[in-house]
């Protein structure tokens, strides 16, 4: 028996979202058909109104409904800019009230093989927002994979030739865990950002 063209359309729109497979898209595309008429207007008209009410912030990428709440806060500190490449990112960042300054998203990480270059990814951007706003530090909050490291090492380098400070998220062993339960990278990394006990200082070498 031939499969209905259009669920495989609904399962194929399904399949766009990160992390969603072809049986998961499926499973979504049914679950979709058995929705109440109610619910499934109210489902349409969500997406319907995050495509038209929701925009993104030209100045550090975040989304927002009726203006910047990141970008039209006074009492940010102007001189400090966190760099992420998720939105969701900064939601995690805000929650935990230890960060204050400004964030700027990037639209992914350098990746030659995939055409991402310094201007698609939103660096020159970068670059006017750190002029504008006068900053000293740019925090990078980037992935640690391969293509995150190429970027993290970009930005510093760029940025280390203005003068401006540029940090790193510290990357170690999170709390609880055991060592025989890590990747080599995440104790690796934990032994070049070991921490000075005394001081509280970075320690590398």
């Amino acid at each position: 028996m031939e499969p209905i063209k259009t669920i495989l359309a609904l399962a194929e729109s399904y399949r766009k979202l990160p992390g969603i497979g072809p049986k998961t898209a499926e499973r979504l595309a049914y679950a979709t058909l058995r929705l109440t008429p109610d619910d499934r207007r109210l489902f349409i008209q969500a997406i319907d109104d995050s495509l038209t009410k929701v925009e993104r912030c030209p100045h550090c990428g975040f989304y927002f409904e009726d203006s910047c709440p990141i970008c039209a806060d006074p009492k940010r500190d102007h001189s400090t800019i966190l760099v992420v490449i998720d939105s969701k990112d900064i939601l995690a960042i805000e929650k935990t009230k230890n960060y204050n300054g400004l964030y700027f998203v990037l639209d992914g990480t350098l990746s030659p093989l995939r055409n991402r270059n310094a201007k698609a990814i939103g660096i020159p951007r970068l670059e006017k927002e750190a002029e504008t706003n006068k900053a000293r530090e740019i925090i990078l909050a980037l992935p640690t994979d391969l293509e995150g490291e190429t970027t993290s090492l970009y930005i510093a380098s760029l940025f280390g030739k203005k003068n401006i400070k540029v940090t790193r998220l510290a990357h170690g062993i999170p709390v609880g865990t055991n060592l025989e339960y890590l990747d080599n990278l995440t104790i690796a990394q934990s032994i070049q950002h070991r921490t000075d006990m005394d001081k509280g200082g970075n320690e590398n070498g």
